[in-house]
């Protein structure tokens, strides 16, 4: 068993450089060194399962590689289920926020997000509340809601579309 720590390890310091550099091409940079921990945190947790390898460079990296490959078809059923929409919540919610000149229009702008949430559908507004807010996925809330995921995807996308003309209109100095 100690035998096999020292080869990962020593797979591990030889590769590591190369494959970071390859996954930091492929992935945010702060996920590149997330995937490649877990990589070898499986190794390590596995060593019975690891005896027949001879080359561990290269099951780090088909193991990194997996891992990239199983995040892009994640992120596609994701965006396929509609649940990407995340990025155009967090812009809307940027942008207002970083248009505001002190702490005190800050927190207005964040009441007036609030309020604007509020007066959604209370369909949109729990799907809003719980995704974008609160992380909770689609499926979670389908299963708790019993509402599928393509129509908690269609009433996110509403929603984000209310928020959007209704802070737009705020911004442009209009009332919405």
């Amino acid at each position: 068993m100690q035998q096999q720590t020292e080869r990962i390890e020593g797979a591990w310091r030889r590769e590591k450089p190369r494959i970071l550099a390859w996954l930091k091409g492929r992935v945010r940079e702060d996920m590149a060194e997330d995937i490649l921990q877990d990589v070898l945190i499986g190794a390590l947790a596995n060593l019975d399962a690891l005896e027949p390898v001879r080359d561990l460079g290269a099951w780090l990296w088909r193991g990194v590689r997996n891992r990239v490959i199983d995040g892009w078809r994640s992120h596609r059923r994701r965006e396929e289920a509609g649940e990407v929409d995340l990025e155009d919540f967090d812009a809307i919610v940027d942008e207002a926020l970083l248009s505001a000149q002190d702490e005190l229009e800050r927190r207005r702008i964040l009441d007036e997000l609030e309020a604007a949430i509020d007066a959604l559908p209370s369909g949109q507004a729990e799907v809003i509340r719980a995704q974008a807010l609160y992380g909770e996925s689609f499926a979670s809330i389908s299963e708790r809601s019993g509402v599928s995921i393509e129509a908690l995807a269609a009433r996110k996308r509403r929603a984000i579309a209310s928020l959007g003309a209704r802070l737009g209109a705020r911004k442009d100095g209009r009332k919405g």
